[in-house]
Parts: structure tokens; sequence; C-alpha cells
């Protein structure tokens, strides 16, 4: 069973895919994928650099987010660009690295993914999990976090696809409302139910 783990900033996910690492399941996150796609060597690096210039690395030869990051900000063409070129490396490890889990002997797999439903990624999974919060809850949750004002937590939050947008997409939706044993509860029961699919 593979499973695509979604969900906005604050709104718990990475509480859930956590709890899921606990009970068993595979997870593979694609934070950590898209790290490695760009590692010192790899295709992704030398077609970074291909798109942004050499000024794209540190004096190691190592990817500079820093400057990558500045030089995508507030572009979106160059942000298309960027994510033409990460996206489909992430895309190919996580499912080369499901494959290899499967094959270890997991039963669940989890593609932990913020993005996944704008990256149009559903189909890699048999179920789509939507995480939420109610707005108030994940604002309270960033300004805890990252020390942010509340109107820099709202504009976070406004600045990606919204819940209501991304319910139509998802077979399993976790309503991160209450305490953390609620979530936890839920979490096991839909992880229970995952296994016997």
């Amino acid at each position: 069973m593979r499973i695509g783990l979604t969900g906005g900033i604050a709104s718990g996910k990475t509480m859930v895919s956590s709890r899921l690492a606990e009970l068993g399941a595979a997870v593979l996150d694609a934070d950590a994928f898209a790290r490695i796609a760009v590692e010192k060597g790899s295709e992704g690096l030398k077609k970074i650099v291909k798109a942004f210039g050499g000024g794209m690395l540190d004096s190691d030869g190592c990817l500079d987010r820093r400057k990558l990051g500045a030089a995508v900000f507030g572009d979106e063409a160059a942000r298309l660009r960027l994510n033409g070129i990460l996206h489909p490396a992430i895309r190919a490890g996580m499912l080369r690295a499901a494959e290899a889990a499967e094959e270890s002997g997991f039963r669940v797999i989890v593609f932990d993914v913020p993005l996944l439903i704008e990256c149009g990624w559903q189909e890699i999974a048999d179920e789509v999990w939507l995480v939420t919060a109610p707005m108030e809850e994940r604002v309270r949750r960033i300004k805890a976090r990252d020390g942010l004002s509340e109107a820099a937590a709202k504009q976070r939050i406004a600045s990606q696809m919204s819940d209501d947008e991304k319910k139509p997409f998802a077979d399993v939706i976790i309503d991160n409302s209450g305490d953390i044993e609620r979530l936890y509860e839920m979490t096991d029961r839909l992880y229970r139910q995952a296994l016997e699919k």
C-alpha cells in the first residue's frame, strides 16, 4: 500500500509521518530526496549550473542554497525551470526507494510530500492522505515555532494551496484540530486499515 501524505505548513503532517514510521511504515521524505538530487557531482546539480550558472556553487563545488533561493525568489519562470530539474529527480528517487522498501518487506510505504497535489503526483500513491488544521491553530504553531508575527504566519499559509482546494484530491482527511493523542489515535487506526488493504 502506497500512501501520499500531504498537508500545508503547520498542519501536523510531520507528526503524522513520524507516527507512521514508529508504527512500521517506510516513510520517504521528499525533502531528503531533494537534497540527494542536488548533491555534489549529481546530475541535478549539473543541470542547475547549466540553467542558472556556476555562481550557484560554493567554494567546495556544492550547491549554495541561499544564492539559488535568491535567484528564483519572485521569478516564476526561474522557479518553474528549477522545478523542472528537481521534481523528476525527486520523484524517480522516491519511486526507486519505494520499490526497494517493498522488496525489503514493508507493507505500507508513505510518500511524505508537502506539494504532492500541486505537483500532480497523486498517481504515485494508492491513496492520498491530507492532514488539515484550523487556520488559527496553524498561525499559532508557526508563530511559536518560527518566531514570526501573525501577519507573516498568515502570509506563509496564504502562499500555499488551501485545504479546501486540496480536499477533492484526498482519499483520507486527517483533521488535526484536537490534541496529539487524538491525532495519534486516528493515525494508528488508519495505519491498521492500510495494512489490511
